[in-house]
């Protein structure tokens, strides 16, 4: 059986991320008492009078004081992170998930920083594990005779499925720190599952041990011929990221931050991260 379950590990996947120092001038030394006064310029105030007009032509238009530059800063740092779908966001996709699915990933940020403008570059990668058990179809009756997956863990299944991301993501940082950005994930290893034909007298409400399969000591049978087969999904090999942050940002020293964010990452997330400024 096809379940929703690519869609649904991909659906929330689908359903559910510049200028340096400033100038300035000091006092007067009392040695320059007796220079002449610099030349007069045009005050933008005297010109808006029609009296001051011909005077503000001859001496020329006001010259504005330049903008301070704010320095470029380049940093590099490392994340962690919590990923998880709660089990009642997948029983939106499928009539029954074994349980919800959490992961934790590692990266690191590439970043530029200028005054309280971040630009990212990440990259990152995930574990992805969701419940071993039964899963239902939408729409599935198994007391009719519908077939249910039966997912198998990494342990059982001896395949790892994961995704390894790149994001760039523009962030702001005050007290708190929030942005947002776009990336790019691939899909690593498989997740595997047995097409199992429940036994009479197993129900959505109640599939087990009558659709647990033989090999877990239940009363399900292997539909392909009643051979044990285990069977991959047809994962895509590339999905769209779409990051979403709010967080707080902690600054030890002035080259170093600590940030601690949640938000969206294609799926929830929280978790810290930490960058050194040069």
């Amino acid at each position: 059986m096809r379940l929703a379950l690519p869609a649904l590990c991909l659906a929330t996947l689908v359903s559910a991320a510049v200028a340096g120092g400033s100038a300035t001038a000091g006092p007067v030394l009392d040695d320059d008492k007796n220079k002449p006064p610099p030349p007069a310029t045009a005050d933008s105030a005297d010109c808006a009078t029609p009296a001051n007009d011909a005077r503000c032509r001859a001496l020329g238009p006001v010259d504005p004081a330049e903008p301070p530059e704010v320095e470029v800063e380049y940093g590099v740092g490392v994340r962690v992170r919590s990923v998880w779908v709660p089990r009642s966001v997948l029983q939106l996709f499928v009539e029954r998930a074994a349980g919800g699915a959490q992961n934790y990933g590692v990266g690191v940020d590439l970043t530029r920083r200028r005054g309280p403008t971040e630009l990212q570059l990440g990259f990152e990668y995930e574990h992805v594990t969701v419940g071993e058990g039964v899963w239902i179809n939408k729409g599935d009756n198994i007391a009719n005779g519908d077939e249910i997956d039966y997912v198998l863990s990494p342990e059982h299944s001896r395949h790892q499925l994961g995704w390894f991301t790149i994001d760039a993501e523009i962030s702001r940082m005050f007290a708190v720190r929030y942005g947002g950005g776009l990336g790019l994930g691939i899909v690593t290893g498989e997740l595997d599952h047995y097409n199992i034909i429940c036994a009479p007298g197993a129900t959505n409400a109640n599939p087990e041990p009558g659709c647990t399969p033989m090999r877990f000591n239940g009363q399900g049978q292997y539909s392909e011929g009643g051979v044990e087969t285990q069977v991959a999904y047809s994962l895509p090999p590339v999905f769209p990221v779409v990051n979403a942050i709010l967080g707080l940002e902690i600054k030890p020293t002035e080259k170093m931050t600590i940030n601690i964010e949640g938000g969206i990452r294609t799926l929830p997330f929280v978790g810290i991260s930490s960058s050194l400024f040069f």
